[in-house]
C-alpha cells in the first residue's frame, strides 16, 4: 500500500470545455479513487472508520451514471412512470403487485435482460457490494439493457412496492430496508410516488423513511401520482393528507418537493387540472433530464470531500482521547473517564482545527457504541498521525485538492459604480415596475408561489399539438386550463342565447392552497407529545383569494381528527389507555 502522507499529485488534464464529457468524467473519477484510496482509506482503517458508520463509500467512486431510484407503494405507478420515460411497456405494470424484484435499467445497444448475479459480479458495473445481500437477495435482482438516449445520462431503478401488512413484510427473505438504504446512498434522486386512494403509512414504509431514507433528505421527491383519478377538491383533500402523513416520517425543516400529475402518457380525465399537471410533469423531466446529469460529478466531488472531513474528525477524536491516556498504569479507569467526557474532546479539535465546526461531530452516543465494539487503546496516538502526515494530507484533499475538481463557477467583473448611465438605467427599469404596480397592472412576478414559465413548458407551446390547442405557459397561470382555439361563428339572424361558460380551475390559487396545506401541517405539528389524547385546535389561518370558506373548514376539521386519531395511536403505543 503507497505511503498514506505522500502528497497526491493530480493531473492538470485539459479544460472542461476542450474534451468530450466522458473523458472529464472519467478523468475526474479517477482522481477520486486515487484520492481515496492513497490519503482517506488508509486513516479509514487506523481508526475503524467502517465500524464507527458502516458503509459501502468506495464503491460509489466507480460509478459513472447517476442513480435515480423509484420507490413507493404497490400499485403506486411506479414501473408504469418508468416504462413512459422509456416510452415503451419494457417493465411489467398491473394493478396488483407486480415487482418483487429490484430492476436495474441501464443502457444498451440492444434490448435484453441480464441476470442478478451477472449484475453483482461484473467487474466493471457498481453492483459488486450486492453481494453483501446473500443469494436470496440476488435472486430477487434484475437488469434490464435498453437503447434509449434517457439511459445514456441516468440508471433508473425500480423497487418492489411498499408492504402494508406485518406478516407480508416477514414473507420477505432478504433485508428490504438495508438494501434500499444501498440504492439511495448511491442515487442522485429518489421518487417516492403515492396513489391518491392509499396514503396509508404502513410499518414498513415508516421504516422506509426512518432508516433507509434517513439523512437524505435532500434526494426525496414526492409524487402524488394518479391525480387526474379524483377531482380538483378531492386533490386538494388528499394533498393535505399525504403532507399530514409525511409530517411524521420526514425528520427536515424544508418539506420535498411534492409533484401532482398523472406520470404516462393516457389522456387526462375531464374536468382535471391539465395545466397543472403539465407543468408539474415539466419541472420533474427537467430535474430527470438536465439538473441531475449536470450536478452529479459535482455530487461525487462533495461527496469524497464531506469523507474526508468526516474521517478526519473521526481520527482526530480518536487520537486525541488516546493520546491523553497514560502509558504504564491505570489505563482502563483513564480510557473510561476520557470517553464518558468525548464533548472536552470535541472543543480541543474545535480550538487546535479552525475548519472543523460543531456539525462534524458525531453524536456521543456513536461513540459510546463505538467503543464498546473497539479497544481505544488500540488507536494510535496524535502525535504519531500528526508525525506520519496524515493530518497535513487530509487538510490539504479537503482545502485545495478536491475543490480544484469542481466545475469552476464563472464570475464577472463589478460594474463601475461611477458609472452614472449604468445606474440610471437600472433605476429606471425599477421605476417602470413600481408605476405598473402603482397602476394596478401585473408585473413578472406574478403571484405567491406562481413560477415563470421554464424552458420545459415552453416546449410543450413550442409542439404541433401545442400550437394546435394554443397552450400558452405564460398565460397557463391566469387561463387554468387548454383552451382549443374557438371556431369562427357562422352567420345567423338569430343566434341562439349563450350557453353558460364552465368556470376555469384557476392553477395560481390551485397552488396557493398546496401552499396553505404546508403551512397548516407545520403549524399544527406539536412540539412535543402530550400527556393524554386531547383535540388539538386548529389554527386562525385565512383561506387564500378564491378558495371556499367552507371546504377550507372542512379541511381543517379533518386534519384535526387526524391529528387526535394519530396522537391517540402514539399514546397506545406508549402503553398510555
Amino acid at each position: 500500500m503507497a505511503t498514506s502522507g505522500r502528497p497526491v499529485r493530480l493531473t492538470a488534464g485539459p479544460r472542461m470545455e476542450d474534451e468530450a464529457w466522458d473523458a472529464h468524467l472519467k478523468r475526474v473519477l479517477s482522481q477520486l479513487q486515487m484520492i481515496y484510496h492513497k490519503i482517506i482509506l488508509p486513516v479509514e482503517e487506523k481508526f475503524k472508520y467502517d465500524t464507527f458508520r458502516p458503509s459501502w463509500f468506495s464503491e460509489t467512486l466507480v460509478q459513472t451514471k447517476p442513480f435515480v431510484t423509484f420507490m413507493g407503494p404497490f400499485s403506486a405507478g411506479k414501473s408504469t412512470f418508468i416504462n413512459h420515460l422509456l416510452e415503451s411497456n419494457y417493465l411489467w405494470t398491473g394493478p396488483q403487485p407486480t415487482t418483487d424484484k429490484f430492476t436495474i435499467v441501464m443502457h444498451g445497444n440492444e434490448p435484453q435482460q441480464v441476470g442478478g448475479r451477472v449484475l453483482a459480479n461484473q467487474q466493471d458495473l457498481p453492483f459488486r457490494g450486492l453481494n453483501a445481500f446473500g443469494d436470496q437477495f440476488l435472486e430477487h435482482l434484475d437488469g434490464y439493457q435498453i437503447n434509449h438516449d434517457i439511459l445514456r445520462s441516468v440508471t433508473l431503478i425500480d423497487t418492489p412496492g411498499v408492504l402494508e401488512a406485518a406478516g407480508d413484510i416477514h414473507s420477505r427473505r432478504y433485508d428490504y430496508i438495508a438494501v434500499c438504504r444501498w440504492f439511495v446512498e448511491r442515487s442522485d434522486l429518489v421518487f417516492v410516488l403515492f396513489d391518491p386512494t392509499k396514503l396509508d403509512a404502513g410499518i414498513e414504509l415508516k421504516m422506509l423513511f426512518k432508516h433507509a431514507l434517513k439523512g437524505q433528505e435532500s434526494k426525496i421527491r414526492i409524487v402524488l401520482n394518479k391525480s387526474d383519478s379524483i377531482g380538483t377538491q378531492e386533490l386538494m383533500r388528499v394533498y393535505g393528507s399525504l403532507f399530514w402523513n409525511l409530517s411524521n416520517m420526514i425528520n427536515a425543516t424544508e418539506p420535498p418537493r411534492v409533484f401532482v400529475g398523472s406520470f404516462w402518457d393516457k389522456p387526462y380525465r375531464p374536468d382535471t387540472n391539465h395545466v397543472l399537471f403539465t407543468e408539474e410533469k415539466s419541472d420533474l423531466l427537467y430535474d430527470l433530464t438536465e439538473t441531475v446529469p449536470l450536478q452529479s460529478l459535482d455530487k461525487r466531488v462533495t461527496s469524497v470531500l464531506r469523507r474526508a472531513k468526516l474521517v478526519l474528525v473521526h481520527a482526530l477524536v480518536c487520537s486525541m482521547l488516546k493520546q491523553g491516556m497514560p502509558k504504564f498504569f491505570g489505563k482502563d479507569k483513564a480510557k473510561k473517564e476520557a470517553i464518558a467526557n468525548i464533548a472536552k474532546i470535541y472543543q480541543e479539535v474545535q480550538l487546535k482545527f479552525k475548519f472543523i465546526t460543531p456539525g462534524d461531530f458525531g453524536e456521543e452516543t456513536e461513540y459510546h457504541a463505538f467503543f464498546e465494539k473497539v479497544d481505544l487503546l488500540e488507536m494510535p496516538r496524535f502525535e504519531r498521525m500528526e508525525k506520519e502526515g496524515h493530518v497535513a494530507a487530509l487538510k490539504k484533499i479537503i482545502e485545495k485538492d478536491l475543490p480544484e475538481l469542481l466545475q469552476p463557477i464563472r464570475t464577472q467583473a463589478q460594474v463601475d459604480p461611477r458609472d452614472k448611465k449604468q445606474a440610471q438605467d437600472m433605476q429606471q427599469r425599477y421605476h417602470d415596475s413600481m408605476a405598473k404596480q402603482l397602476a394596478g397592472k401585473k408585473g413578472h412576478q406574478g403571484a405567491i408561489g406562481e413560477m415563470g414559465p421554464s424552458a420545459w413548458r415552453k416546449g410543450v407551446h413550442d409542439t404541433d399539438i401545442g400550437k394546435e390547442l394554443a397552450y400558452d405557459p405564460a398565460k397557463a397561470n391566469q387561463l387554468g386550463a387548454v383552451n382549443k382555439p374557438a371556431p369562427k361563428a357562422e352567420a345567423s339572424p338569430s343566434p341562439p342565447p349563450a350557453a353558460a361558460a364552465s368556470p376555469a380551475v384557476d392553477v395560481t390559487a390551485m397552488q396557493q392552497q398546496m401552499q396553505m396545506m404546508m403551512q397548516m401541517m407545520q403549524s399544527m405539528q406539536p412540539a412535543a407529545a402530550p400527556a393524554a389524547p386531547a383535540a388539538p385546535a386548529v389554527p386562525a389561518i385565512m383561506p387564500p383569494a378564491g378558495m371556499d370558506p367552507a371546504l377550507m373548514q372542512q379541511m381543517m376539521a379533518q386534519m384535526a381528527a387526524a391529528q387526535q386519531m394519530q396522537q391517540g395511536s402514539g399514546n397506545q403505543d406508549l402503553g398510555v389507555d
